[in-house]
Parts: structure tokens; C-alpha cells; sequence
């Protein structure tokens, strides 16, 4: 079948039809298929090459990063297990200062709508899994609450259907707090209980005895704050970042 041929049977197609057929699909077309599918979209005045173009630097750039991927295994995996604790620590400590600004970026262009739809996909893992996932997966906790920060800033109106899941996570995510300021209290209780023992046993301590004391005391009123705040309900509270 020629070019023409094919040109006939085109016409009524969709632009993005047509640009598939040109671009990603192009080797599942025969030649002549393809040649008709760009005329065709040339004459609508659309740029296909230049779609094209942008179409190849997008593979380059997604094989490089690939290619950066495989360079990091490797170097990860020629360290020894004590310098790939230490590497991966380094990392994660990194990603956990810029989590905000990173979550800001992935959500910048998106529309009010894919934001949205970003958002219920956040919450239908978390509800699929029962559970908040690590800092770096899409339903951690902190994801979870900054996008909501984003959602509240540009006043999206959330759907009906959202409600429960959210519940449900502001559930989970209430139950974590509680551990945490749990175990604050009780690192809290343990370093003055220590720093104490210790004082009192060195007939007066020294500046490390105090220092430890000073600490579980920050760690106790830390705990206790926040159980109270917890309990009153408090919705800054619940800002997985703060």
C-alpha cells in the first residue's frame, strides 16, 4: 500500500493519534504508514519533527540517568558493609533535609487536577498497605502530609470519595505520633534517671552529668508536649516535616 493510500485512511485521525503512529510507534507502522501520518500532521502544521527530536533527547537523558543508576550500584556494592552503611545513611540523611523541596518540585507543573490524582494515589497506598512506607516511598508519611500542604495552599477541593482514606491515614498517622512521643518521654526519663544516678554516685557530677540531664529533660517536655497537643487535637501537630 503507498503513501496516498495510506494518506486516505489517516485523515480522519486524531492528532495524537498521529503523532504515536510517527513517534513511539513508528516501527510498528510500515514506512509508508509513517510518511503519510507526518505529511498528514505537517499540513495541520504541526512540528513532527521537532516532536521527534524532543522525542530522542528524552530516551538520551532517561539512558543517561539509567546509565548514573548503574554507576552508583556499582560503586555502592564495591564498598565494604560498614562504608555502604555509611554511604547509604549519608544519602538518606540528605534526602530527609530536602524532602520538602523535593516534594515542591515533583508537584510544581503538575495541574490541580494530577495533583489530585496524585494524591489518591498516595492515600490508596497507604490504605493497600495499612501503613505509612519508608521516607523515600510514595506513601511516607511525609509525602503524605506535604502533599496535603500543597492541596490546602492552592485550595483544591478535595472530592467526597477521598474522606475515608483520609481519615484513615490521619489515623495511622495520629497512632505513630503517639509511639514517638512515647518513646521521647521514655528516652526522656531514662537520661535523668542516669544522669542523675550518676551525679549523685560522683558526689556532684560534672558537666557531662548535666548535660545528660539537660537532655532527657528536653526529650521528656518534647514527649509530653506533645501528647497534649495530640490529644487536644491539634492539626499543626500534624506536619510529618516539623
Amino acid at each position: 500500500m503507498d503513501k496516498e493510500t495510506f494518506k486516505k485512511r489517516f485523515i480522519n485521525h486524531s492528532d495524537e493519534d498521529l503523532i504515536l503512529m510517527a513517534t513511539k510507534n513508528a516501527e510498528k507502522y510500515n514506512p509508508e504508514a509513517v510518511l503519510a501520518a507526518k505529511e498528514i500532521l505537517s499540513e495541520r502544521n504541526i512540528d513532527i519533527e521537532t516532536i521527534i527530536q524532543n522525542e530522542k533527547a528524552n530516551e538520551l537523558a532517561a539512558q543517561e540517568e539509567f546509565g548514573d543508576f548503574n554507576d552508583e550500584k556499582r560503586y555502592i556494592e564495591s564498598l565494604s558493609p560498614l562504608e555502604q552503611i555509611k554511604y547509604l545513611s549519608e544519602k538518606r540523611a540528605d534526602f530527609e533535609e530536602n524532602i520538602e523541596e523535593i516534594v515542591e518540585l515533583n508537584n510544581q507543573n503538575l495541574t490541580n487536577e494530577e495533583i489530585l490524582l496524585n494524591f489518591e494515589n498516595i492515600l490508596n497506598a497507604i490504605k493497600e498497605n495499612e501503613g505509612f512506607g519508608d521516607l523515600t516511598e510514595i506513601h511516607s508519611k511525609e509525602n503524605y502530609f506535604l502533599t496535603s500542604n500543597i492541596i490546602d495552599e492552592k485550595i483544591i477541593e478535595i472530592p467526597s470519595s477521598f474522606i475515608e482514606r483520609i481519615e484513615f491515614a490521619n489515623k495511622l498517622a495520629k497512632k505513630d505520633f503517639r509511639k514517638k512521643f512515647n518513646r521521647n518521654i521514655f528516652f526522656g526519663l531514662v537520661l535523668i534517671t542516669l544522669g542523675l544516678v550518676f551525679a549523685i554516685g560522683t558526689g556532684g557530677g560534672n558537666l557531662a552529668m548535666y548535660s545528660i540531664i539537660a537532655t532527657g529533660v528536653i526529650f521528656f517536655i518534647r514527649g509530653f508536649r506533645g501528647r497534649i497537643r495530640l490529644k487536644n487535637g491539634s492539626q499543626n501537630l500534624l506536619q510529618a516535616y516539623s
